[in-house]
């Protein structure tokens, strides 16, 4: 028997500066005991690379000029539960918010290291880390620039 357990990566599009529209995206992953979250992600992402024939980060400006994004965010949510918030920035609170809610259910929640300028508390272990080498914040990047490219105009 397996014990999987929620592993959640979490970035954000937009300038976080008042009154402007800020989307927060997120992947999910059910990984199991002993998988480390390094290694969630990262398959489909050499995946993404090719489509969009990137050579290092994956991020959604490069994604939205050499791939059909429509097409990456299939690919994404065949693997990890997609999700996003968008919301009109006044405090780095209303982000912090939007990752307790895109949070749910996770054990460890990964935030890019630029995200908000503390640790949230948010009822999971929360660690921040650079995306250029975590695979599920460059996915969570590409949702989170798809969602603000959708939601914000």
């Amino acid at each position: 028997m397996y014990i999987f357990f929620v592993i959640v990566f979490v970035d954000e599009s937009g300038v976080k500066s008042f009154c402007n529209c800020v989307a927060v995206g997120a992947v999910a992953f059910e990984a199991r005991y002993g998988v480390p979250y390094m290694e969630l992600g990262r398959h489909v992402l050499e995946r993404i690379r090719r489509m969009a024939r990137v050579g290092g980060e994956v991020k959604y400006s490069d994604v939205r000029r050499r791939a059909d994004v429509e097409a990456v965010v299939r690919l994404i949510s065949e693997v990890a539960e997609v999700r996003f918030r968008v919301v009109h920035f006044t405090s780095h609170g209303d982000v912090e918010e939007a990752v307790a809610e895109l949070s749910r259910g996770a054990v460890l929640v990964v935030l890019d290291n630029q995200l908000l300028p503390r640790r949230p508390r948010i009822g999971a272990r929360v660690i921040e880390r650079d995306s250029r080498r975590v695979p599920g914040l460059q996915l969570a990047d590409v949702v989170a620039g798809y969602a603000r490219s959708r939601e914000c105009r």
